[in-house]
């Protein structure tokens, strides 16, 4: 027989090329020109012939003997037309367990030249199978990833909303131990009266000098100092007490109940706070978070007051009806914002003061622009800082 004849005259023409491998699936042996097939030259099987991902089972199964070849028709490699032939090779006879064969021969044989005539439609099909499959594989892998963002987005638009609701808590109390503050410096004057009618009259009774219409007199003006003082905890329970569904409310009278609770301390700091215009307007939306909105806006006017007193400091409040909205413009004469920096005031932890938070202004954009629907601009007018609040008129 002419076995190594044959053999000889086909590896002289190149028409076979070829890899062996051992059970492990590593490179032991090559034909010289094999890697001209590859598109590198690492001695990993896998990377040389990616087609022989997923073949595991195949593969086994030529080892074990249970079948005598697998082929992988026309594949298209380094710009070679092959068939991808894969052998038993050397047997081994010293296992207990029967025979299996220590190696596996992978084959390529060479199609180019009788596949010239098909080349084109080959190629064409091929192009076609490859993009398919990279447009399938680009699909899953976009659906995965797309998944995967929509997860994160959830994860951290509910970190957003988790953390929102911890400035907006830090910031309510806040203005909390603010306003106790202020109660607690407006109280001295009722407490002080009610201190001195009471001594009157302990006094009087004591020398015999106390008569009905002078204890009726100071029992009336006791009533009426402990009345003030009740509705002054009654406003600080209302303007702490959260709305959480939005209600129609008038806005004039929302922004007069907190002015009630500050106006003591803006007074003592020679403020003047005025409240003028509409005081039938209705908006729509959640009057507890206005309360919080405008106390921040005051509180910020204040303290630049503090950073350049002036003879004559003020702030004018005005409620009017716009369209389908009620406006609030607070007006200052603290000297405006620097326009360095007024495009960034409302930013999350931008802060001009040294112990600011730079949280107040932030919220209070939040509570208005989302939780209310409405919005909050600033811009500086001839004397100060003018803040527009715009509320919508239905829900």
């Amino acid at each position: 027989m002419h076995i190594q004849e044959v053999f000889n005259a086909i590896y002289s023409n190149h028409c076979y090329e070829y890899f062996i491998i051992d059970t492990n699936y590593k490179v032991i042996e090559y034909s010289d020109k094999v890697f001209d097939y590859c598109d590198t030259s690492s001695k990993d099987i896998f990377e040389l012939v990616p087609e022989l991902y997923g073949l595991d089972e195949q593969l086994e199964d030529i080892l074990y003997g249970r079948v005598s070849s697998y082929k992988i028709p026309i594949v298209f490699k380094n710009n070679y037309y092959v068939n991808i032939h894969i052998y038993p090779g050397r047997k081994y006879l010293g296992s207990i367990k029967g025979s299996y064969y220590e190696t596996l021969i992978i084959l390529f044989e060479d199609v180019t030249t009788i596949s010239k005539t098909k080349q084109q439609l080959i190629q064409e099909k091929n192009e076609k199978t490859l993009l398919l499959e990279d447009i399938s594989t680009k699909n899953r892998q976009l659906e995965v990833y797309n998944s995967k963002m929509n997860q994160l987005v959830q994860e951290e638009i509910k970190k957003n909303l988790e953390q929102q609701k911890m400035l907006e808590l830090q910031s309510r109390y806040s203005q909390m131990g603010e306003i106790i503050g202020m109660i607690t410096h407006q109280w001295k004057q009722p407490l002080n009266a009610i201190s001195m009618m009471a001594n009157v009259l302990i006094l009087k009774h004591r020398n015999n000098t106390l008569d009905t219409t002078v204890l009726e007199d100071k029992l009336n003006d006791i009533v009426v100092q402990v009345k003030y003082m009740s509705q002054t905890v009654n406003d600080f329970q209302q303007f702490f007490n959260p709305v959480k569904e939005k209600v129609y409310f008038k806005v004039y009278d929302t922004i007069s109940s907190v002015l009630e609770l500050v106006k003591t301390e803006y007074f003592n700091k020679n403020i003047v706070v005025t409240l003028k215009g509409d005081n039938s307007s209705r908006a729509f939306g959640l009057p507890n978070e206005l309360n919080q909105v405008v106390l921040s806006i005051l509180k910020n006017s204040k303290d630049e007051f503090f950073k350049s007193p002036k003879e004559s400091m003020w702030i004018d409040i005005d409620v009017s009806t716009e369209d389908d909205s009620v406006k609030v413009e607070i007006s200052d004469n603290a000297g405006g914002i620097s326009e360095d920096i007024i495009d960034k005031i409302f930013d999350v932890h931008f802060t001009t003061k040294e112990d600011g938070s730079g949280l107040g202004l932030n919220i209070s954009k939040n509570m208005i622009e989302e939780h209310m629907n409405g919005s909050l601009e600033v811009e500086n007018i001839d004397s100060g800082a003018k803040f527009t609040i715009k509320l919508p008129i239905k829900g």
